[in-house]
């Protein structure tokens, strides 16, 4: 006959089990959610990769846009960030794989990216992004912003938020096009700007206006760039004040 003292043994040895079964299936959940990059194609069957990062089945999901280094360690990171507060993140390249920290290459690979097939990545994109019940948002920052009102009128009705952060230049100012758009905009700019001047705001929120289109205008005593935590333009204050009016316009607009 069992005693106390080996029923007490049984039931420990049984509640160990449980508890390693329990933390095993909770790893493997981890590992099927770990960031990771994936191959995806477009309906012209152009392969392209992008970064995914989050919990899959995440109620609110983002698409992030690089800027003109590329997908390198900073949007990774940045996708992370993202992934860690509860989102299901994509971050797409545009680059075909490459990224660089000299300007001359930066324009250069900008200068190949195609629009009509870039906007089908962004198609594509979207749909592998998309999921039951669940809100997408599109963040683009400086090439990635101007970028981003591109999937934006890709999108349409499938995205619900965007996001734009000091644009690169010239954006996207024709009307027509801009009417595409479904989704209210908030737009995040630097007052010291070199790349997108005032004159090229000015232009760019009066055409949004005459699209009928609703964007937030939020400036910032910063430079290009104010977000990137490894650049020389970095603002600690402009970037978590940045983050705080995102935030609470995703909670808004994906819940």
């Amino acid at each position: 006959m069992l005693n106390i003292l080996s029923i007490k043994g049984i039931a420990l040895s049984i509640a160990c089990l449980l508890l390693t079964q329990s933390v095993a299936a909770a790893q493997k959940n981890s590992m099927a959610d770990a960031a990771k990059y994936i191959q995806l194609q477009t309906a012209s069957k152009q392969n392209f990769s992008a970064y995914v990062a989050g919990q899959k089945n995440a109620k609110q999901g983002l698409l992030l846009i690089h800027g003109w280094w590329g997908l390198n360690r900073e949007v990774e990171t940045w996708a992370n960030k993202y992934a860690v507060a509860g989102y299901r993140v994509m971050a797409i390249d545009l680059y075909n794989q490459q990224t660089t920290s000299h300007p001359v290459k930066a324009r250069a690979l900008m200068s190949k990216v195609k629009q009509s097939v870039t906007n089908e990545k962004y198609a594509a994109a979207i749909d592998a992004l998309t999921a039951p019940n669940r809100k997408l948002a599109i963040i683009g920052r400086s090439y990635g912003a101007n970028q981003a009102i591109h999937a934006a009128m890709v999108a349409q009705e499938k995205v619900s938020a965007t996001i734009v952060y000091y644009p690169f230049k010239k954006v996207l100012t024709d009307t027509k096009m801009l009417s595409a758009i479904k989704t209210p905009i908030l737009g995040h700019f630097a007052q010291h700007d070199y790349f997108f001047t005032p004159d090229m705001l000015t232009q760019f929120t009066t055409s949004i206006k005459k699209s009928g289109l609703a964007m937030t205008v939020n400036m910032y005593n910063a430079k290009h760039a104010f977000t990137n935590p490894v650049g020389k333009n970095f603002n600690e204050t402009a970037q978590m004040l940045s983050l705080k009016r995102t935030r609470q316009f995703l909670s808004k607009y994906l819940n």
